[in-house]
């Protein structure tokens, strides 16, 4: 009883002890903060390879210090693969060697009085003077000359270089007459390596890409070594069809009437897939159109009908669908295909004519499904049309003959001539398609205009080209006139190498 009194008497005195009023003797310090200035954080810094990145921060700090006060360092900011330490000065002065594309450039401060780590964040876009921009293939005395007409995002401006190939001093031997020009991407990938994203000239002479940012070539660029199988040495692609969707991209290469598929995260392309269970394969055309996912239309020439291949992962095709119901419609069949081609908006349009007659008709569908308009085209001169476009917002189809170009309303029935570039042929007829959801404030308006090159007979050859944009108006109301360079060879084809 009494050791527990005496602990009650001693817990009792702590306790009043700690009720008193801490009267301690104590000093307090200002600790030192810095901020920065004249260092770019609202629009960045945009640089060339190869050129130097010169950035001279202000500190601005709420004590009086000294340079020496403080250790540096400048990194490229990277998630996945850690920083990438540039220089330890204050002053950033470096030749910048990055592979071309954006970056995230951090600027740290440590205060060597306490440690204390300020730091500060901007973006840096590395660039190429072809970095980004529509790739002209053109005609020239029989011979592909790829020019280039390059965008600079940082001021929205265009800069036309002529041969591309020989401006960044390419070893890509000469190449014969023309026949496309792709760029796009060949996997899911997001970077722009030589192993994700491909430039692919298609000529006469065989089908080889170049570099995505040097332009450079190597022999194992070749088509061939992106096929399986034993490929023959002349192997090459007739037509080359890129499908991307938001995060992964399908590829179809078509040569001598085989289609072959190439489909999303696969690194090589398939064994023909235009074959019916226990047949021969049949001979495709050159156009095929998919959903990206699952669906592949594809038309037999010889049996004039379509034929899809219901799985992408899969070998062997199956007859298209037919109507079992009334009011429904049915895959043209017994016609010619003279185009086909899938927008934006998911559809696909085909156009097909007669064996024997003057007749053209158009076919609107989603691959894999039924189509929702088949009907005849009632356009002048559509007989002697030679190029096609359809744009989807709005949605017309647009034709040349000649030097003319017709818009058709697919709903009235009636076509219009839109523009006469007299005895100037229309080379190239097409709306640009683009990554979806990418840029939408460019790629998503430039997709929606018509993009045409014609030729002068009368100017020298390999200047006698010219690309005219057009943005299209609701209520067949006349083209608009947005964009227009000169100096081209015979306009073959255009595709844009996007970022």
């Amino acid at each position: 009883m009494k050791k527990l009194l005496i602990c009650i008497i001693a817990g009792t005195l702590a306790g009043s002890s700690s009720c008193y009023k801490d009267k301690g003797n104590y000093s307090y310090r200002e600790i030192n903060e810095v901020t920065f200035a004249q260092i770019d954080t609202a629009t960045g810094y945009s640089v060339f390879l190869g050129d130097s990145l010169k950035i001279s921060p202000q500190l601005i700090s709420s004590m009086p210090g000294e340079p020496q006060d403080y250790t540096y360092e400048w990194s490229f900011f990277d998630r996945m693969k850690g920083d990438r330490i540039l220089s330890k000065e204050k002053d950033l002065k470096i030749k910048i060697d990055e592979i071309p594309g954006p970056y995230s450039l951090q600027f740290r401060v440590t205060d060597n009085s306490n440690g204390r780590l300020f730091h500060v964040r901007t973006n840096v876009l590395v660039k190429t003077t072809v970095y980004e921009g529509y790739l002209v293939l053109n005609d020239v005395n029989g011979k592909s000359r790829l020019d280039m007409i390059s965008y600079d995002a940082t001021n929205g401006s265009f800069t036309q270089i002529t041969d591309v190939l020989e401006h960044r001093n390419s070893n890509l031997p000469p190449q014969g007459k023309p026949i496309k020009v792709l760029a796009s991407r060949v996997t899911n990938a997001f970077n722009w390596s030589d192993s994700t994203y491909g430039i692919y000239l298609l000529t006469e002479d065989g089908t080889n890409r170049v570099h995505p940012e040097s332009f450079d070539y190597r022999p194992t660029y070749n088509i061939r070594y992106e096929c399986v199988g034993d490929i023959p040495q002349d192997f090459k692609a007739d037509n080359l069809i890129a499908d991307p969707s938001l995060y992964y991209v399908n590829l179809y290469l078509y040569s001598n009437h085989n289609i072959y598929l190439r489909g999303a995260g696969v690194e090589m392309y398939s064994l023909p897939v235009n074959k019916l269970e226990g047949q021969a394969p049949f001979r495709a055309a050159p156009w095929v159109v998919s959903t990206g996912s699952q669906y592949l239309m594809m038309y037999d020439i010889d049996a004039r009908k379509f034929n899809m291949l219901s799985n992408l992962s899969g070998f062997t095709a199956v007859p298209a669908p037919v109507a079992t119901e009334a009011g429904q419609l049915d895959y043209p069949s017994g016609r010619d295909l003279v185009w086909m081609e899938k927008t934006p908006s998911g559809y696909a349009y085909a156009i097909t004519r007669d064996v024997a007659g003057p007749n053209f008709y158009l076919t609107k569908f989603i691959p894999g499904a039924l189509p929702v308009y088949s009907k005849r085209i009632n356009g002048t001169a559509i007989g002697q049309a030679t190029k096609f476009a359809i744009g989807s917002i709005p949605e017309y189809l647009f034709y040349s003959v000649g030097g003319k170009v017709y818009e058709y309303d697919l709903y009235t029935e009636t076509s219009k001539l839109m523009l006469d570039k007299g005895a100037s042929p229309i080379t190239h007829l097409a709306f640009q398609q683009f990554s979806p959801n990418r840029s939408p404030g460019t790629y998503g308006q430039w997709q929606r205009w018509l993009t045409l090159g014609y030729s002068d007979p009368g100017a020298p050859e390999g200047s006698n080209g010219t690309i005219e944009q057009y943005s299209v108006p609701d209520a067949n109301e006349a083209l608009v006139l947005q964009k227009k360079w000169t100096g081209f060879g015979n306009i073959v084809s255009v595709s844009y190498r996007e970022r």
